[in-house]
């Protein structure tokens, strides 16, 4: 390989170097529900927090079979970010059955909120309403929220109101279920990139030795 080719592998090198480290870490926080305040039930579902935006997440909770999120006086929170208020959270949609219920909202917000054996959680999001022919509890469910600064490595507990029972008709009892945060991961965008470079110089370092 010439000099020159060198020193432009190099500065390729370089600049790659550059963007993977100035290019925004997106990442996701994954919480099993594991513990629960109803005697021998556990592990309900789980809770996915992910970098969707700046200073945005997107929440996906998927409940297990069995089990389905309550809605109508049903209760979602979270302990680790701060600067949440009621209008952060928006595109509330569930989904069960197949059937996917959209343009359902939180029609109450708490802060410093205590929720049944697990402590306080300061932003509390509940009773959704809006469903369509009674529905009422949903198997999995995914919103928006919006704060400056928000991102998903903020989040270190969860809280949801579950019903015991799959589907929209909730019962036959409900409980609240809780977890903590699993390993942080880089999303597949933040991968991609890198690939993406590693690639680039890879073909680069080709041509120049053929050359």
């Amino acid at each position: 390989m010439r000099a020159t080719s060198l020193g432009k592998f190099l500065l390729a090198a370089a600049c790659m170097a550059i963007l993977v480290a100035s290019a925004p870490l997106a990442s996701a926080t994954s919480f099993t529900l594991s513990n629960t305040n109803l005697q021998g039930i556990s592990n309900v579902g789980t809770v996915l927090v992910a970098d969707s935006g700046l200073n945005q997440v997107t929440v996906t909770i998927t409940m297990n079979a069995g089990y389905s999120l309550k809605l109508e006086g049903g209760q979602i929170g979270f302990n680790g970010p701060s600067g949440l208020v009621a209008g952060s959270a928006s595109g509330v949609t569930g989904f069960s059955g197949g059937n996917t219920y959209s343009g359902l909202s939180f029609n109450g917000f708490k802060t410093d909120q205590n929720i049944s054996q697990f402590g306080t959680f300061a932003f509390d999001y509940t009773n959704i309403k809006g469903s369509p022919n009674g529905v009422v509890s949903v198997d999995s469910l995914t919103f928006t929220l919006t704060a400056s600064g928000l991102n998903a490595s903020q989040f270190t507990g969860v809280v949801v109101h579950f019903c015991t029972a799959s589907g929209t008709n909730c019962g036959p009892q409900t409980g609240f279920a809780s977890g903590t945060p699993g390993a942080e991961v880089p999303e597949p965008g933040t991968i991609t990139l890198l690939g993406s470079g590693l690639i680039g110089l890879a073909g680069l370092v080709r041509r120049r030795m053929r050359g």
